[in-house]
This record gives C-alpha cells, structure tokens and sequence, in this order.
C-alpha cells in the first residue's frame, strides 16, 4: 500500500473515533504545553540574567560597605589600582535620588557621582557629545551626562548639550548624552543593576564634598581572575576602613544562577516527561482496542497481499497521527501560556526553536514507542484467525 493511502486510511480511522481519539492526546498535549510553557519562562530568566550580566561585565566586580558601615574613603580608588593584579579600571560611585528640573520640566533622577573611568568599567556608549573628563572632578565642574530617557524628559524638543538643568541645590551643564541601553531588571540577582537610561552622570566631587562612595566598580584585564582579585580586594578595603565589603562577582552569580537553571531544567523535562508518560499510555490504550476491534479488517489485508511490516506500519501511522496532533495543540497551548504567565505575572518568557523542536520529537518519540506494542501484536495476527475473527 503507498504512504498515502496508508495515511488516509489512518485519518479514516481516527475520524471514525473522535472522541475517544480526543481523549487519547489529552496528556500528550498537556505535556507539551507543560515543556514549551515552562521551557520558556527559564529561557526568558537565563536571558534576562545574561543580559543584566554582560551589562556589568564578568571581567568586573563591586565593592560595596555592608549597612551601616558608612561609605568607602576616596582613597580606595588609587590603592585598589595599585594592588590587585591586572586592574584595567576602577571607577568610585555616589548615588543619589534627586529632581531633575528644567524650566517646567521636572523628574525624580537617578544622581551618580563618578569619575571618567567609570565609562570604561561599564562599557558607556555616547550618543553626542563627551564623558566626563578628567579636570572636572579636581575642578568640582558643574557637568553632567544625560542617560537618553533623562535628556528626552528635560529637553524633548531641543538638542540638549549646552543647555542648563537644575538638579537639587545646583545647577548643571549637559556636556554629553549617553546611547539608550535595555532597561535592566535585578529580580532574583543579588546585583545592583542601574537603569543609566534614568541617570544623571555628574563629576564625584560635585555630587558629594568629600569624594566617598557608595560602591567602586574595578575592571580587570582577565576576566578569569576576577575572583581572585576580588579577594585581594576584599583584604585592601577591610584593611582601610576596618569594615568587611560586600562584594559582588558577576561571573560567580552568572555560574550559580546557571546551575539553578540546569536544575529547573531537570525538573521541566520529568514534567514533560509524566505528561507524555501519561498521554503515551492513553494512545496505547486506544491502539490496543483498535487492533481488537479492526482484527478481520487485518485479516482481509493480509489475504490480500499486504505483509506483516504493512500492517506494523499502518498502526505505528495512525499512533504517530494521534502524537502529532497532540503535539500541535499543546505546543499552542504552551505558547499561550507563556504569554499570559508573561503579562499576569511579569516574567520574562522566551521561546525558542530548540525548546519547540524537542517538544516535537518527545511527542513524536511517545508516539512511536507507545504505539510499538499494538502494531506488534496486529503484525502478528495469522490471517485465517483474524478472518474468523466476528
């Protein structure tokens, strides 16, 4: 019998039962949605966590006092380029939450106080004009860099560089605007990720007189020894100020949220697994009483010509039908709930062609090994038996 026939005669035999049919793929579209749902809320989280990552740098790491502990002396900045190894950068921040007014215009900034360096520790693209230059923190300078929201909140319709802004009790220059970046979230990530699209970049010593900081970002050359320098970092500042740092190590979170998501990971694939699990044996079962209520129609095919491999192959069709067709429904039905998990909920979602793909052949592969068994056994019915079969 040609491939075609063979699968009309399956649709045929489907359509013949559809209820039981329906009921038959429900786990295998369960499953599936199950995998593609849940696949791509740890997708949407890897990549939110890489993205929040890379935006830091894992050739980079924060130095910050513990609560109450008070800020980092101004000193910090020199001694830590002079002795941890392989320092590229070192950039001291202040940060405060002040109103940005221009004109009529006003809004709650982001105030960051630092030093020119800080454009290279967090790989800063300007926009126009210039960073922040090396004389205006000796100078106390009255010049900032705009984040792009913040330019377009003060000065939607004008260019903004050389024009003037108040900023809590002084007055600024805008000398640069920065390139608008991908607004970060730090939900489940023990990093402080700034949205310097919100932020206002002023010289250290303009922001706070006595130049301290609220945390010092260092850039290394090597990127693989950022935990070691971090440790001889921690050393120099507990030596300062009497006081143990919190230290962030982005490549060390990256390597544990990466280990969490292998176990997610795990756990996605024995849900997927218990759904198809349940739906391979539903399929069984309707094959099964197939192959019972269809032995004459065997018989009659085997009479006429057709050989054990043909009738194997007809039953092996019609199990792959069932598991494709639940395939397809639950993958849209994992891809719908991804999205609603997305707009309900606020998490991010991401799917992909390799998650949709392995949905795919799970399904296809219950498919094929559920529906073995009955296409064995109907191979294995002798012609004359199944004849007198009523």
């Amino acid at each position: 019998m040609l491939p075609r026939d063979q699968l009309a005669l399956g649709l045929d035999s489907l359509r013949a039962h559809r209820l039981r049919s329906s009921l038959s793929i429900l786990g295998v579209v369960f499953g599936v949605a199950a995998v593609v749902a849940m696949a791509s809320i740890g997708e949407g989280a890897r990549r939110e966590t890489l993205a929040q990552i890379e935006a830091l740098g894992l050739d980079t790491f924060a130095l910050r006092p513990k609560a109450g502990a008070g800020a980092l002396p101004a000193r910090l900045g020199d001694s830590l380029s002079t002795v941890v190894p392989g320092v590229v950068a070192v950039a001291p921040i202040a940060e405060l939450a002040l109103t940005a007014e221009a004109g009529e215009r006003r809004f709650d900034a982001t105030a960051l106080g630092t030093t020119p360096e800080y454009a290279e520790t967090t790989r800063l693209a300007l926009a126009r004009g210039r960073f922040l230059a090396d004389l205006d923190g000796p100078a106390r300078a009255r010049v900032a860099v705009l984040g792009a929201v913040a330019a377009w909140r003060l000065f939607p319709l004008a260019e903004p560089l050389g024009q003037r802004f108040r900023m809590g009790p002084e007055w600024y220059t805008v000398v640069g605007v920065l390139h608008e970046r991908a607004s970060p979230r730090s939900r489940g990530l023990s990093l402080r990720v700034r949205d310097l699209n919100t932020s206002v970049l002023v010289p250290l010593p303009a922001l706070r007189a006595d130049s301290a900081a609220d945390e010092i970002v260092v850039r290394l050359a090597d990127g693989e020894r950022v935990v070691s320098a971090s440790e001889v970092a921690r050393a120099l500042v507990l030596r300062h100020v009497r006081a143990e740092p919190e230290v962030t190590v982005p490549r060390e979170i990256l390597r544990q949220r990466l280990r969490a998501q292998r176990v997610f990971d795990v756990v996605t694939g024995a849900i997927a697994a218990i759904g198809l699990l349940v739906g391979g044996i539903g399929i069984m079962n309707v094959m099964l009483a197939a192959v019972a209520e269809r032995t004459r129609e065997v018989g009659v095919r085997r009479v006429s010509g057709a050989t054990r491999r043909d009738v194997a192959a007809q039953f092996l069709l019609e199990s792959s039908l069932l598991t494709a067709v639940g395939a397809a429904l639950g993958t849209g039905l994992g891809i719908l709930a991804a999205h609603a998990i997305q707009r309900l909920a606020g998490w991010p979602t991401a799917l992909s062609a390799a998650t949709l793909g392995l949905a795919l052949l799970m399904a296809l592969a219950t498919g094929l090994g559920f529906g073995l068994y009955p296409a064995l056994r109907a191979a294995r019915l002798e012609p004359a038996e199944a004849l007198r079969a009523e």
